[in-house]
């Protein structure tokens, strides 16, 4: 297959069956948090059958990939919708002359969805010590280190297939809502 009916290909998928039904799509960063959500769950699933994979091929790394697997799943509902905020805030934000804006773009928003999740996990856990009324500075702290370890083994575990995969999304959206790829 040529490199034209490649890139003719890649758009009208993204065109026929991506997020452009989708409320509002057609705004550039709206269209990019839907892309962007997308290419995050893609991720996630990506790492968790790679994660599923090891464990079933018996890795002998000292991870237990099986547990890596679940928490990948479990934090699904979490990274899609971090995903969408970033990714909206990034298009928003980023001056659109920024050289290679895709690219930038889609790494900005995975690191942006790293931060929004591990603020979405910080509050969870400090949303039942403020309801119980009794706010302690220990407590929050411990939260706060907490939420710290659970994003360092998530971006450890993760960031090798996250960012790739993130900067892939990212250059696809832009070339696709720039129209770059018919040419």
């Amino acid at each position: 297959m040529s490199y034209t009916r490649f890139r003719t290909a890649v758009e009208t998928t993204c065109k026929r069956y991506g997020p452009d039904r989708l409320p509002k799509a057609d705004r550039r960063d709206i269209g990019a948090g839907y892309a962007m959500a997308t290419t995050a769950a893609g991720a996630t699933l990506v790492f968790v059958l790679l994660a599923w994979g090891l464990f079933a091929l018996g890795a002998p790394s000292g991870s237990d990939w099986a547990l890596m697997a679940l928490f990948g799943m479990g934090g699904l509902p979490l990274v899609v919708p971090a995903a969408f905020v970033s990714a909206v805030t990034v298009w928003r934000t980023l001056p659109a002359d920024v050289p290679h804006f895709g690219a930038v773009a889609g790494m900005l928003t995975t690191l942006g969805t790293y931060f929004l999740g591990l603020c979405v996990v910080f509050a969870f856990l400090v949303v039942p010590v403020g309801v119980s009324g009794q706010v302690e500075v220990a407590q929050l702290l411990e939260a706060a280190g907490f939420a710290a370890a659970i994003g360092f083994v998530a971006v450890a575990s993760t960031i090798w297939v996250a960012v790739p995969i993130g900067v892939g999304g990212g250059l696809i959206h832009e070339a696709v809502a720039r129209g770059h790829l018919a040419r």
